[in-house]
């Protein structure tokens, strides 16, 4: 007997049964042999004909280091075989067959699978015909239960006929009724974005200009965690799944210095037009990164407009999945302390829900480094490493899920992964300009020189100004020991709300320390000292060893104030 069985149908059962025994007290108690066997089945769902080896196992599965090597050490390969014993056993306690296995000498997951899992056809060996044959007393017994399942089935066929009759006589289906499927079901996953036909109206040489900008930028928003590209025929805008999407036009018009390209964006679920923008044409593909970059963030960044649009209408019982993450980046915007019980809250649902959504993974693991004057307890920096593997285990390839790795590497002093990790997520997703900010921001932490073109791509990317790349610029000019235009720039600075986080007074009260406007550099620190002093007693070099978490930059930062006479010990 064999089981005909799309890979659909296996990864299905693979996710549902490792979910089983992640619940089980055994796996609960063991984080390691946990994150293991996500790692294994994540593995046999998504790379079914090529099993991971020893080393992908220890650095993907196990968290070691690059530099692990698999000849001197078979740390692997105990876990593994932990892994096995650990299957078995929970097997043999709960008295029923093993449906998970790890094959000795390999490192893959295979389901077993019986009658009980999926319906299951015989096949007929080459050669044989259809001529009864005598059945043995088993299969005799199986085709009892088949007649009688038929049975079964047919009553309720007939009790099913009955009451749709009735609930059809009823009313029961009147279109006046609500949806099964509600409208915050429509946010668990990202909008999809639509994009008009081509116009076969242009002049010569022009269509393929066209087509080359708008083929940027399907490759573009592919990349962003924001959206998801739908199918070309958008002409009923009026059907269900047009409720949380919008449509993306392209226009190359003539304009008076040359070619001219508009972009709209119109939200199909309210046909309303939420955002336009008119550009110079590009001269050549070479510039589409620069010129047409900025409109690809600018459209679906985490904080673009199809986000912005998001939130501003998102249902208030939307919490799972996509939803979840909206509420989580408004936090991280605002940093709103009655907001981040609702994303702790969500989170964890959604994790309930999909334990190895690498997205929802990401948020938990910038969660759980939060300062403790955000949450009221210790940071948990084991924890987000944690979660930041565990988003890797299904999100090698996305660039949330490897920045939560670079986030996590760099929080834990480790600037050469965090690097490595970030440059990767960077690849995945090359107009996000928060990453840019980021990144820019933890290498600057780094004394890496590549800070400030990470810094300067993400005030490029986003002119509307990202604080945390802006303040780390300030930073960095200072450290060049170019004060007049760290001044220039600092004063362009619009705080885009009130919780920018404690960097920004700082970066003000040393930009103008260094340029001599004491009283300005006096009223930076006051600000500060007001919204983040301690109800303690501390000492100002304590008060900025507490908020930065960079010691080179705190101590720059208590030298320039001390010498200044901005603060006194």
């Amino acid at each position: 007997m064999s089981s005909a069985i799309s890979d659909g149908q296996r990864a299905e059962m693979l996710r549902a049964e490792a979910n089983t025994l992640l619940h089980s007290p055994d796996f609960v108690r063991s984080p390691v042999m946990s994150q293991l066997l996500k790692y294994l089945v994540e593995e046999a769902i998504t790379n079914p004909d090529n099993p991971p080896k020893a080393y992908q196992v220890a650095v993907d599965g196990l968290g070691r280091s690059e530099d692990f090597d698999v000849q001197a050490d078979s740390y692997p390969r105990v876990q593994v075989g932990r892994l096995r014993k650990m299957l078995a056993a929970h097997y043999a306690a709960a008295d029923s067959p093993e449906r998970l296995r790890i094959p000795i000498g390999h490192y893959t997951v295979e389901i077993h699978m019986d009658d009980d899992n999926i319906d299951q056809q015989p096949d007929i060996p080459d050669g044989e015909t259809d001529a009864p044959a005598l059945a043995s007393p088993a299969a005799a017994g199986g085709d009892r239960w088949f007649h009688k399942k038929k049975m079964i089935l047919g009553l309720a066929a007939i009790l099913l006929i009955a009451v749709m009759a009735f609930a059809w006589s009823t009313g029961l289906f009147d279109d006046d009724l609500p949806d099964e499927k509600t409208m915050s079901d429509y946010y668990i996953l990202p909008p999809k974005i639509y994009f008009t036909a081509a116009n076969d109206e242009l002049p010569a040489n022009e269509p393929g200009r066209e087509a080359e900008i708008r083929l940027f930028m399907e490759h573009a928003l592919a990349n962003s965690s924001q959206v998801r590209l739908g199918a070309e025929d958008i002409s009923d805008s009026s059907s269900e799944p047009y409720r949380n999407a919008y449509r993306f036009d392209i226009q190359w018009v003539p304009g008076q210095n040359g070619p001219e390209v508009i972009f709209s964006l119109t939200s199909l679920a309210r046909n309303e037009v939420i955002w336009s923008a008119t550009i110079a044409a590009p001269e050549s593909a070479a510039n589409y990164p620069d010129e047409l970059g900025p409109i690809a963030s600018r459209i679906a960044s985490v904080y673009g407009v199809i986000a912005t649009d998001q939130r501003k209408h998102l249902p208030d019982d939307a919490m799972m999945g996509h939803a979840c993450l909206l509420r989580f980046e408004s936090y991280r915007a605002d940093r709103d302390p009655e907001l981040l019980p609702v994303v702790e809250s969500c989170l964890e649902q959604s994790l309930a829900a999909d334990p190895l959504d690498s997205r929802i993974l990401a948020a938990a693991s910038f969660v759980a480094f939060l300062r403790e004057d955000e949450t009221g307890r210790t940071p948990d920096p084991e924890a987000g490493m944690r979660f930041a593997r565990e988003a890797m285990v299904r999100g090698r390839e996305e660039a949330s899920a490897n920045f939560a790795l670079a986030r996590a590497s760099f929080f834990s002093r480790n600037c050469a992964r965090g690097k490595e990790f970030a440059e990767k997520a960077i690849e995945l997703d090359p107009y996000e300009a928060t990453m840019h900010a980021e990144t820019g921001a933890f290498l600057f932490a780094c004394s890496d020189p590549s800070a400030i073109q990470y810094l300067r791509r993400a005030i490029a990317l986003d002119p509307r100004g990202s604080i945390l790349a802006e303040t780390a610029l300030v930073f960095t000019l200072l450290a060049e020991g170019k004060d007049k235009e760290a001044l220039e720039f600092a004063e362009s600075i619009m705080p885009s709300s009130n919780s920018v986080g404690p960097y920004y007074d700082v970066a003000m009260a040393m930009v103008y320390a260094k340029n001599g406007r004491i009283e300005d550099s006096r009223a930076a620190w006051d600000r500060l000292v007001a919204a983040y002093g301690s109800k303690t007693e501390e000492s100002p070099r304590e008060f900025l060893d507490r908020l930065i978490l960079n010691p080179s930059l705190a101590n720059r930062a208590f030298l320039l104030l001390s010498i200044t006479g901005v603060i006194t010990e």
